[in-house]
C-alpha cells in the first residue's frame, strides 16, 4: 500500500495531465458537428392551374352566365296548407284556394247558423246570431286588405307558391276561416333582430273552427327561443278555421311558424 501511495505521489501530475487530456478529447468528440446536405425532392399532388401564355380575349361569346335559382332562400310572408294539392309555381300563384275548391262562404255561414240554432233551441238566439254574423262580416272587411299578398286576388287561384313560407299548417279536410289563409296568423317578424328559428305548435280545433289547445312541440322545432315559442302559441290560439259539422269535436293538427330576423 505504501508503494502505491509513493507511486501516486511521484506521478500525480502526469496522471492529472492524462485525465485532463482524456476529458478534453471526450468533450470534443461529443460536440463535434458533422454537416452534410441531403437534397429533398418536392412532389405536388392534386389539381394544378396552368396559366396560358396569352390571355383569353373578353368577348360576349366567352361569357357564360348562370341564372340564379328561382327560390334563393327567401321566405314569403304567407300561410300555406301542407295538404294543398294545387300545382306549385314561383311566379303565378295565390295564397288562397279558389272558392270552388273549398266550402263556400255561404255554406259555412249556413252550417254555423244551423248548429247554433240547434244548440240554442231555435229562434231564441236568432238576434244574437245575426249580430255575430254582422260582426264577422265587419271584421272580414277590416282585414280584407291585410290578407292580400303580392300576385294574389281575393277569389283565390289555381296555383300555390312553390318556395318557403312563414306559416305551414295541417288540419285534415279543414280550410281556414272564410277560405282565407290569413286567418292562420303569422307572428314571424315579432322576435327582434338577428333571431331566426322554426317552431311547431300542435293544435286542437273544435267543430266551430276555434283553436282550443296549442302546445309547443320541441322535438319538431329548431332554433326556437322563449319569444318565438310564446308568440307562436298565442298566434296559434287566435287562428281560425271554418266550421265543419263532419269534423270530430276536437280535431288535431299542427302549425309550423318560421321566424326571420327583421
Amino acid at each position: 500500500m505504501q508503494q502505491f501511495n509513493n507511486f501516486i505521489e511521484r506521478y500525480k501530475y502526469a496522471i492529472l495531465a492524462a485525465l485532463g487530456s482524456y476529458v478534453v478529447i471526450f468533450i470534443y468528440l461529443n460536440v463535434q458537428t458533422v454537416t452534410q446536405y441531403y437534397p429533398i425532392k418536392f412532389e405536388l399532388d392534386g389539381s394544378r392551374v396552368e396559366i396560358p401564355e396569352e390571355e383569353i380575349e373578353l368577348k360576349p361569346e366567352n361569357i357564360v352566365l348562370t341564372p340564379p335559382p328561382q327560390n334563393s332562400g327567401e321566405v314569403k310572408n304567407m300561410s300555406r296548407d301542407v295538404n294543398d294539392k294545387r300545382e306549385k309555381s314561383f311566379t303565378d300563384y295565390d295564397e288562397d284556394k279558389s272558392q270552388s275548391e273549398n266550402q263556400s262562404e255561404d255554406e259555412d255561414v249556413k252550417s254555423f247558423e244551423k248548429k247554433l240554432f240547434e244548440e240554442a233551441g231555435g229562434y231564441k238566439q236568432r238576434e244574437k246570431l245575426q249580430q255575430e254574423m254582422a260582426d264577422r262580416k265587419k271584421n272580414d272587411q277590416t282585414n280584407k286588405t291585410k290578407g292580400k299578398q303580392d300576385n294574389q286576388n281575393v277569389a283565390g287561384g289555381e296555383k300555390q307558391y312553390a318556395g318557403s313560407v312563414m306559416v305551414d299548417w295541417s288540419l285534415n279536410d279543414r280550410s281556414p276561416h272564410q277560405n282565407k289563409n290569413w286567418y292562420v296568423r303569422n307572428p314571424g317578424y315579432k322576435c327582434g333582430y338577428g333571431s331566426s328559428g322554426r317552431v311547431m305548435i300542435r293544435i286542437r280545433v273544435n267543430q266551430d273552427g276555434k283553436v282550443v289547445s296549442a302546445t309547443y312541440d320541441a322535438a319538431s322545432s329548431s332554433g326556437a327561443n322563449a319569444c318565438m315559442i310564446q308568440e307562436a302559441k298565442e298566434y296559434a290560439k287566435i287562428s281560425r278555421f271554418n266550421y265543419s259539422g263532419a269534423a270530430p269535436a276536437s280535431q288535431e293538427g299542427y302549425i309550423v311558424y318560421t321566424f326571420v330576423p327583421q
